[in-house]
């Protein structure tokens, strides 16, 4: 698991605003009315605010895990509120969504950092409402937010899976919080579900720094990929979506790494660096280090590549990059 860092506060508000506008339904004209009141009532630090469930909709993650603890029971003794909040992720249509993985500004899945997170979906757009669709088995579907068949033209759209760290049937009140929704790979996404992880990429208390995948060797010829940590809540959140045996499948970019390293001598990269700093254009040492190893290095761009922080962390500690 990779760190995701903050947004810009006023961008963050601005799209959560967007989408708080489409949270009306015709069903349950009081909704937003009795959100904010039981917020109000039951959340101590939004109690003067107007619009209190704005406040968790772009609340930082710190605080969303800080009022956890008053939602123990907001499912079974609000259980319309709980069913609406959930229909209320389905008002990201793919022009939000992709808003939204924009300014959260990583290419690559949090929780495996080994695949891209970008995929390729068709949408249906409902005549009626102009709500899209997420088109699964090519079938006609019924508009989740006006409940009338939807016909027409699929629209083919580049967006990426959102995950709900604390999942949605369990923090209904988290559905549409944008600290909450983690752009993820299919994997990730659907072997998480409904599970419990402890550490959100956004966690800024977690020493992310100290999470360090290595090597052993087995044999000769076969090394097996490990990643060590401190901490058994993290050891477990990767046990849970199954990282390590993830990748084993890539046991061949160690394997270049340990080659690199016999070829790249010290007097090989400092020959190297001669070569490739031009008048005028010198590179650092994070850009010396993506030149060998083919990715990038340094902690603030692991999001940008597949397997960014295994190279770093491998290549380190076999000798074959230095400086962090």
């Amino acid at each position: 698991m990779i760190p995701i860092e903050k947004s810009n506060p006023f961008e963050v508000e601005k799209i959560c605003l967007e989408l708080y506008k489409k949270m009306n339904f015709r069903n349950y004209p009081e909704f937003k009315n009795d959100l904010n009141s039981w917020v109000a009532s039951n959340v101590q630090e939004l109690a003067s605010e107007e619009d209190a469930f704005l406040k968790i909709m772009t609340g930082e993650y710190s605080f969303l895990e800080n009022i956890k603890e008053f939602l123990d029971n907001f499912v079974d003794k609000e259980p319309r509120l709980a069913e609406y909040l959930k229909k209320s992720y389905d008002k990201i249509d793919s022009e939000l969504r992709k808003k939204i993985i924009d300014l959260k500004n990583v290419s690559v899945c949090p929780y495996c950092n080994r695949n891209y997170i970008s995929s390729t979906y068709k949408f249906l757009q409902c005549n009626n409402c102009n709500q899209e669709l997420l088109v699964i088995d090519g079938t006609e579907k019924e508009c989740p937010g006006c409940k009338q068949e939807i016909n027409g033209q699929t629209k083919v759209v580049n967006t990426a899976q959102l995950d709900h760290f604390f999942p949605k049937d369990s923090y209904p009140l988290f559905a549409v919080s944008f600290y909450n929704l983690i752009p993820s790979c299919y994997s990730c996404n659907h072997v998480k579900l409904n599970k419990d992880l402890k550490h959100s990429p956004y966690d800024s208390s977690f020493p992310f720094d100290d999470v360090k995948f290595t090597y052993i060797p087995k044999s000769t010829d076969k090394i097996e990929i490990k990643i060590d940590s401190c901490n058994p809540d993290f050891k477990n959140g990767i046990r849970i979506l199954g990282i390590e045996e993830l990748y084993q499948s890539h046991i061949d970019v160690v394997n270049e790494l340990i080659w690199k390293k016999e070829v790249y001598t010290d007097s090989y990269r400092e020959g190297l660096s001669k070569i490739l700093n031009q008048p005028n254009f010198e590179l650092s040492q994070a850009e010396l280090n993506r030149f060998i190893t083919g990715h990038y290095t340094d902690k603030e761009n692991y999001g940008k590549r597949p397997l960014s922080k295994m190279v770093a962390d491998i290549g380190r500690e076999i000798g074959l990059i230095g400086e962090k």
